[in-house]
């Protein structure tokens, strides 16, 4: 986002499960980087700090599961110079919604170069996420929208130690951001959570990326999964409206103190080749029957 504007609330509809809509309140929290002086570099995540407890083991995204649920798509005008890379000058393309960025002279996660004017695919958008590099994010334009579930690589479980389970960085701290718990399925539980700009805590550091020609200071949300509505989830369904101002975003969650690896569902195209197989397996098995009868 390059713009500031005023955001309004919206609602989810939640299918079976009843949803509440709230605003999250700042929970404050602090953290250590690897370095903080130079904003196009990599910054990697060392520990959070909250509530005066320090903790170094982090529960990472490792699938944005299926198809983006919805994401503004990109519109290239055939312009000569088109790109979407504000270093790169020519006509910078700010259109659609979330795409893969990272600092001007960050490491690419996995060799990974950043969407730019392509549209991006799931696969992508976790790669960027699932990692520590904090200089590896997701860009939404200033009015773009998008939709998407993001899976943990272990179970969000709820504690006694008194921390936040989820903790979202936002570069340029003028953006909102909509947030859900989700199933393994994918089907929305709990609350629906909107987290506002002004409820941002500063976390003293800023990034410079492909997609902006100057540093911005980032900040940061931290999120209870009480404040979800939920004991346990497998991950985030996350949303933006034009009104929200284009969130660019990292999301990293703490990893408790007994972790359970998640169990993925496989995908339907997946269990309907099962089928077929052990359909065949049967059928072969029938045949045998018969003909030693």
């Amino acid at each position: 986002m390059k713009l500031k504007n005023t955001a309004t609330i919206f609602g989810i509809a939640c299918g079976t499960i009843l949803s509440i809509s709230t605003t999250a309140q700042a929970a404050s929290f602090s953290v250590g980087v690897s370095q903080s002086t130079d904003p196009k570099a990599d910054i990697w995540l060392q520990y959070i700090t909250q509530n005066g407890v320090s903790f170094n083991q982090f529960n990472l995204i490792n699938e944005a599961k299926g198809d983006i649920l919805s994401n503004d798509r990109i519109n290239l005008t055939g312009r000569t110079g088109e790109t979407a890379n504000a270093s790169q000058g020519g006509f910078n393309n700010n259109t659609g919604a979330a795409s893969t960025d990272r600092g001007d002279n960050a490491s690419r996660p996995n060799g990974l170069e950043v969407s730019g004017i392509n549209n991006p695919t799931m696969p992508e958008i976790a790669t960027y996420l699932g990692n520590t590099n904090l200089n590896n994010i997701i860009d939404t334009e200033d009015t773009g929208s998008f939709e998407m579930n993001l899976f943990f690589t272990y179970l969000l479980q709820e504690d006694n130690r008194g921390l936040d389970s989820i903790f979202v960085f936002e570069r340029g701290r003028n953006s909102d951001l909509a947030i859900q718990a989700i199933d393994e399925r994918g089907n929305r539980i709990g609350n629906f959570l909107q987290l506002n700009r002004q409820n941002q805590t500063d976390l003293g550091y800023s990034i410079d990326t492909t997609e902006i020609s100057g540093a911005q200071s980032v900040g940061g949300w931290g999120i209870s999964l009480s404040q979800l509505g939920v004991t346990s989830a497998a991950g985030i369904r996350i949303r933006t409206e034009s009104s929200f101002n284009g969130p660019d975003f990292k999301m990293i969650g703490r990893l408790n103190d007994n972790p359970v690896l998640r169990q993925r569902v496989p995908e339907p195209a997946t269990l309907l080749g099962l089928g077929l197989v052990a359909g065949s397996l049967v059928a072969s098995r029938r045949r045998k029957v018969s003909k030693a009868g």
